[in-house]
């Protein structure tokens, strides 16, 4: 699956997300705003606290406060600020004198006024423009009806008495009932905004949930939001100026690709002919974005079908960078593919520089003589192993960088775009595959196994959305020692796995299942991604090897058997085109949302239906459900009790019924309370199960 959001980034937009809370008097709308907002490290807005300070002002100024207009005029003079739980007018603090029963029995009055809630409605708003957890009366429908996460507390009146009771000290709960009971009454038969919940707010009834609980479900439902928000406002695909490394095979171009980028992206090896793809990656330097492209080694005149194909994809790249950098191996000097290759270089028209690489230190700078003759300027003695004068070569490729990307030049991907990967072993056609699907030769293609060695990232546009394919190498069935190439082609295999929505598991039908294919099953069920069954060569296979490949997939894929199949021939193009669609599905579910209210009600009658195991004398209560992730879904289930394996499968399945979650697994958590949770102490989680 892809790396999640970085969480700093979706706190800081947890922080600017406007969080309206809403609900009748007594349902604990201030005490869990103000722990919501203390849990998100965001701001609290009290907005009844500014009905109540213009009622102050109101009083003070001696206005009539049955004359709306005049109350109006007054909220209109005012300035009201809230800092730190602190209400001020006019810069002074007059949070206690606001609490009082003087204002408390005159407010209702003044916030009646229809001019008055116009004057404080726009104030309201330009407090809460910035982000804020917004509590009082009527927010998500009339305050901020565009508000980004609605919620409507609710509890009995007889709880709500209790809770009033407890906090003002009072024994008369009775009292405090039948008052709140009223004021229920009046706020929801009032000619203008009846008090009532948003159409689109999740609405919580808080009579049997503790407090704690209340505050980690609202505060997941948040952050949830705000992660879906951060991939939602994702740049763009952007067009960046090119920087292709060329030269002849171990020169260093990898190191000093890695050494650019500061990460071990390309793979390094002490034996030419290592990198035979071209693979492309964004890199900074002084604030200048631009694409790096890595070339396979130029052998002029090979016989060798795959390194005439090398030499193929670094002319390619050639004809489309701005900045090319020529490396040459300073510790041999220049040879004949050397000048070769500058003569193709000059030809182009590209900006050029020249690099004279493994110059560990000052006395190895070699004469630059033979290196002029090359005709591309004064040439960057560099050690790509060790960094030295790799910044002064940066600094120069930034400063013949155009200002204007060209217009034929590759998109880069924005952040947050949809990743495929290409998955399966060797030879099974997935570098065809991905040709065809981005409608060019960017990975060599050739009968021979692992002729793929890196994960390359190309960005298309399918069916009218942009994703990122990535062919991947294949895994062999066993590797000898020392091979470290094998090994780190693995590693990355594995890493473009954990960082794709969707894998394309590509299987040979033509061929038995063998144990690469179990290897990588193995990986894309811990994974997470989104997975489609690709049945490559299906042209091949008769009505005998598809029952037999019908048993083989059971075996395999036990764990998927929600991944959809598709058939097709990377070959022929045979069936290509309904791979579109069913990416398309498994993303949408992937990344499916749940309204929790309906979660609620699925899984509530999931309960009714089947009641989770007793936990020792004790049922098991499930009390509530709220989804806090996609990528893949990712359920949160609050109970007083652990939740056996055998009912989470039964709730996903349950789910499975409702909803379209095909191509996508499903993680279940459970948080779970004690005794002593529920006396004050900490909830326990349950294990997640992805299924």
């Amino acid at each position: 699956m892809p790396e999640p959001h970085d969480e700093a980034a979706t706190a800081a937009r947890a922080r600017r997300l406007r969080i309206a809370l809403d609900g009748p008097a007594g349902s604990g709308k201030s005490s869990v705003a103000r722990a919501l907002a203390a849990e998100l490290d965001a701001r609290h807005l009290d907005t009844g606290a500014i009905y109540r300070a213009i009622t102050l002002a109101c009083v003070e100024s001696g206005v009539d406060l049955a004359d709306g207009d005049a109350c109006a005029a007054v909220a209109r003079a005012a300035r009201i600020d809230q800092e730190d739980g602190r209400t001020r007018l006019d810069g002074r603090d007059v949070e206690d004198a606001i609490r009082g029963d003087d204002v408390s029995a005159r407010v209702s009055t003044v916030s009646a006024h229809a001019a008055v809630r116009d004057v404080l409605l726009a104030h309201q708003r330009e407090l809460a423009a910035d982000g804020a957890v917004v509590e009082g009366r009527d927010i998500g429908t009339v305050v901020l009806p565009d508000a980004d996460v609605k919620v409507f507390l609710t509890a009995s009146a007889a709880e709500r008495a209790r809770r009033r009771a407890a906090q003002l000290g009072r024994d008369d709960v009775d009292d405090l009932r039948a008052a709140i009971e009223e004021r229920d009454r009046l706020d929801t038969e009032r000619a203008v905004a009846p008090l009532r919940p948003a159409d689109d707010a999740l609405v919580l009834d808080t009579s049997d949930l503790p407090f704690d609980e209340v505050v980690a479900i609202l505060a997941a439902r948040v952050r949830a939001e705000a992660e879906a928000r951060v991939a939602a406002e994702a740049a763009l695909p952007r067009r960046l100026p090119r920087v292709a490394v060329v030269g002849r095979p171990n020169v260093g171009k990898s190191t000093l690709v890695n050494r650019v980028l500061r990460e071990r992206v390309t793979i390094v090896e002490a034996v030419p002919g290592v990198t035979r793809d071209r693979t492309e990656h964004v890199a900074v330097w002084q604030g200048r974005e631009f694409l790096l492209v890595d070339t396979g080694g130029w052998e002029h005149g090979t016989d060798d079908a795959v390194g005439r194909e090398v030499v193929r994809q670094t002319e390619a790249a050639i004809a489309g960078a701005d900045v090319v950098v020529q490396v040459i191996d300073g510790t041999v000097g220049v040879l004949d593919d050397d000048e070769r290759v500058a003569r193709t270089l000059r030809r182009s028209g590209a900006a050029a520089l020249l690099v004279v690489n493994k110059v560990d230190r000052e006395q190895d700078v070699p004469a630059t003589g033979a290196e002029v003759r090359l005709g591309l300027g004064e040439p960057h003695a560099v050690s790509a192993r060790n960094g030295r004068g790799v910044d002064a070569l940066l600094d120069d490729v930034v400063a013949r960088l155009p200002d204007t990307p060209r217009e034929d030049g590759q998109a880069v991907a924005a952040p947050g775009t949809p990743h495929v990967a290409l998955i399966g072993r060797p030879n099974v056609g997935k570098s065809s595959l991905f040709n065809r699907l981005v409608g060019d030769e960017r990975a060599i293609v050739h009968d021979a196994p692992h002729t793929t060695r890196d994960a390359i990232d190309t960005l298309v546009t399918v069916d009218g959305q942009d994703l990122v394919f990535v062919d991947t190498a294949g895994l062999r069935r066993r590797y000898r020692s020392g091979e470290d190439v094998e090994q780190y082609a693995v590693d990355r295999t594995r890493a473009a796995i954990e960082r794709s929505d969707v894998a394309l598991f590509l299987i040979d039908a033509g061929e038995p299942i063998g144990a690469q294919e179990q290897r990588l099953a193995a990986m894309l069920r811990d994974a997470g991604c989104g997975l489609v069954v690709v049945l490559n060569k299906w042209d091949t296979v008769d009505e005998e090897r598809r029952d037999e490949l019908e048993r083989e997939l059971d075996r395999l894929l036990g764990f998927a058997t929600w991944a959809p199949r598709v058939n097709v021939s990377a070959l022929t193009g045979r069936a290509v085109s309904r791979l579109g669609p069913a990416i398309a599905t498994v993303l949408a579910n992937h990344r499916r949302r749940i309204p929790t209210g309906e979660l609620n009600q699925v899984i509530g009658r999931a309960v009714e239906d089947h009641a989770p195991a007793r936990s020792g004398t004790r049922p098991v209560r499930l009390r509530y459900a709220v989804q806090v992730g996609v990528g893949p879904p990712r359920l949160l289930l609050f109970a007083n009790g652990p939740l056996e394996d055998g009912y989470l499968r039964y709730l996903e399945r349950t789910l499975r019924e409702r909803y379209d979650l095909s191509g996508t697994p499903v993680v279940l958590e459970t948080r779970a309370r004690s005794a002593d949770a529920r006396r004050g102490g900490r909830g326990t989680r349950g294990r997640p199960r992805r299924s």
